[in-house]
């Protein structure tokens, strides 16, 4: 029989390879495709367009797992996002894709602002930043989509980690 200790230690595993996950993303993807693409999207028409479905889509089982885990609604919410971007591929469902991509990364950023708690007082510069890279991407064409999102994720990944050592310290 499964203690309820061995239970959350599972679960801190889950969180720990959802933080790792989220920080290797875009490493890995580079890696396996041998370039950058446009964005992390674009990654679906790459010569291992699965290898970008297998991530996003165990990230987003994962967040899941872990929001539902923590009793923390926008988390298991932004799981359920991020496991559409992959399966709506950009060119054939860019309503769908684009809107949850969108509340995936806002959820992030809300993430941060709310729930922050080993960085809690740079979370605004957290914000700051990733708000800038929008605004470097969008409006000023500085910075390419890839590496906004890239960014953005690996953000949320450290701060996922953080967050799970502060909270097992409290266990």
């Amino acid at each position: 029989m499964t203690t309820t200790k061995q239970l959350i230690n599972r679960f801190i595993k889950y969180e720990l390879i959802v933080g790792i996950l989220c920080i290797l993303i875009p490493f890995i993807l580079i890696l396996i495709n041998g370039e950058i693409l446009n964005s992390i999207s674009a990654f679906a028409y790459s010569k291992n367009d699965f290898i970008y479905v297998w991530l996003l889509t165990m990230g987003g089982i994962l967040i899941t797992v872990v929001g539902i885990r923590q009793n923390k609604p926008l988390m298991w919410v932004m799981g359920i996002f991020l496991l559409i971007v992959p399966l709506a591929p950009f060119v054939e469902f860019p309503i769908i894709h684009f809107t949850s991509a969108g509340i995936f990364f806002l959820g992030v950023v809300i993430d941060i602002i709310i729930d922050t708690q080993r960085l809690f007082k740079y979370r605004w510069v957290m914000v700051g930043v990733i708000i800038s890279l929008f605004i470097f991407h969008f409006f000023l064409n500085l910075i390419s989509l890839f590496w906004v999102e890239s960014i953005l994720i690996i953000i949320f990944g450290i701060n996922l980690l953080l967050d799970l050592i502060h909270e097992k310290k409290d266990l």
